[in-house]
């Protein structure tokens, strides 16, 4: 059979293929595993997904070509299952390009090899069917086409299933084994004998009929289906070695001819794999479970949109924590869940948001992270619109755990981690501060954030920096210096228990008035405290 062209649902033919990865810190702070955990229906997809999410691609070539996927696979729920099915048995199955040895193979080798090559044949006939009946408009799966076409049409392939054919089920309708065990006089295990390969599976009896059964058939010399015929030099020791090295003898017994038939076929082709196709099995699965939780959110009253691609600016409109969505949705968090309108612009690259203790500002912080990882993965983006420009890498800067700060200190560990997102960062990055430089005093804290700010905005680096320290706020205009590439502008947000709650707008903040509002909540104005001591 003729090699067929490489071929990928993530990466287009032909783009420029750049992609970041994000670090440990970002995986932590943008609570990635925890999103992959929700789009997961098993353990098993958990690492997968993360592992995906985290790999991003960063050239909009890229982004495109998922984008148009994800809304033709968005349109056919049951066929892109359909897909992922073939897929997820083809990976289970997929088998190496080994060649079958000349001389004698193990027979277990050959009929599971034998296995992978039928499961390959029965994926692409399946997947020639799916993309016959339903016609896509992404070049991505119209490529899909025509690399199952190139497959499908290959006068390879007509031979192969007609091997396959000629081989029939002999070699492939084992489905149990039938042991007995020799006991010595104090009934312990002494050896193990292989008394039959079953076509039936066997299922577990009850015990008063495996007792009836003993005394039925004292002999124990017959197959349970009488497929196959007992090898009494079969037996070996339990303590000697492993029972797979009779199992070839006796299913050759068992299955004459068949095994030279797998290995004069198997020869033929020793050039197929069906490892390239598999490969699509973890790629679908990313866009089937967001699709699925896409749908999820919708269903539960939340927007989403499909983002177009900025060359300048970046917009969000209605934006919210796809993070909270998740929990609220599964009832581990109470809503409402707020949505906000959020832009990085020319001179206002980096967002000071202020804001009340408690008032939902991480949220935010980490809600912008997630809808450009989102973006960037060519899916949906929690909001009712959005117009983004490109990141070449997400970095974060939240608190440090205490674990990780034994050896520098909090502010050494916080000052070495944003050295180092510095050095990389550039101006099509995204930085992501969550109450840095606040471990030490006020005055200490100020200085350093202020040094800080101003560094992001002489690069113009995209920035959103939630922070207690109202001065920054209140000075943003004087970060913006001549030959600054950005600028930076204040975000405040507002009160927890006012009509706009968890909301922002860009104004400056009220350092006095949250200060007021905490010592309220808390009862230890003067007022309050006075009070206290006349009663």
């Amino acid at each position: 059979m003729k090699k067929t062209t490489e071929f990928s649902l993530l990466s287009c033919e032909g783009g420029a293929d750049r992609y970041f990865t994000l670090d440990k810190n970002a995986v932590n702070d943008l609570s990635l595993n925890f999103l992959a955990g929700v789009l997961a229906e098993n353990e098993d997809e958990i690492s997968v997904l993360a592992e995906m999410l985290s790999h991003v691609p960063c050239d909009t070539e890229t982004i495109k070509y998922r984008q148009e996927i994800y809304r033709d696979l968005c349109g056919r729920p049951d066929v892109c299952r359909e897909f992922y099915e073939i897929f997820d048995e083809l990976k289970f199955y997929s088998m190496d390009s080994r060649t079958v040895s000349e001389k004698h193979s193990n027979i277990w080798e050959l009929i599971n090899r034998l296995s992978a090559v039928r499961s390959y044949v029965n994926s692409v006939t399946g997947l020639q069917k799916i993309l016959e009946n339903n016609s896509f408009q992404s070049a991505g799966m119209k490529k899909l086409a025509e690399y199952i076409d190139e497959i499908y049409s290959d006068s390879g392939f007509s031979a192969l299933e007609k091997d396959l054919e000629f081989i029939g089920d002999d070699a492939l309708g084992i489905h149990s084994m039938t042991l007995g065990v020799n006991f010595n006089e104090d009934f312990f295990p002494e050896e193990i004998g292989i008394i039959s390969l079953n076509r039936n599976v066997i299922y577990e009896k009850g015990v008063l009929e495996r007792f009836m059964s003993f005394h039925r058939k004292r002999t124990g010399n017959r197959s349970i289906n009488g497929f196959s015929m007992i090898s009494h030099n079969s037996r070996v020791s339990a303590s000697d070695s492993p029972l797979m090295k009779n199992l070839t003898s006796i299913v050759e017994q068992m299955l004459p001819g068949q095994v030279r038939k797998i290995e004069k076929i198997l020869k033929k082709y020793t050039d197929i794999s069906g490892i390239q196709l598999a490969r699509c099995a973890d790629e679908l699965l990313l866009y089937l479970r967001i699709i699925s939780f896409e749908k999820k959110l919708r269903e539960s009253g939340f927007e989403t949109c499909i983002p177009e691609i900025s060359e300048d600016g970046s917009f969000f409109h209605g934006l919210y924590s796809v993070r909270l969505a998740a929990c609220v949705m599964k009832k581990e968090a109470e809503g409402p869940v707020v949505t906000n309108d959020l832009e990085f612009t020319p001179g206002r690259e980096v967002l000071l948001l202020t804001g009340p203790n408690r008032g939902g500002k991480t949220i935010v912080t980490q809600a912008a992270g997630l809808a450009f990882l989102l973006f960037q993965q060519g899916m949906f983006v929690p909001g009712s619109s959005a117009k983004l420009r490109v990141c070449d890498g997400i970095f974060t800067h939240f608190p440090a755990d205490e674990n990780q700060t034994v050896s520098l200190g909090r502010l050494g560990e916080e000052a070495e981690r944003f050295s180092a997102i510095c050095s990389s960062a550039t101006s099509e990055s995204l930085v992501l501060m969550n109450e840095s430089f606040a471990t030490t005093s006020h005055m200490e804290s100020l200085y350093i954030a202020e040094d800080a700010v101003r560094y992001l905005c002489s690069r113009g680096i995209r920035t959103f920096f939630n922070t207690h320290m109202h001065e920054l706020g209140e000075n943003a205009e004087k970060y913006h210096e001549d030959g600054f590439a950005g600028g930076a502008v204040s975000v405040v947000m507002g009160r927890r228990d006012s009509e706009n709650a968890f909301k922002i707008k860009y104004e400056k903040p009220d350092g006095k008035s949250f200060a007021r509002e905490i010592a309220e909540k808390y009862g230890i104005t003067f007022e309050q405290l006075s009070g206290i001591k006349d009663k």
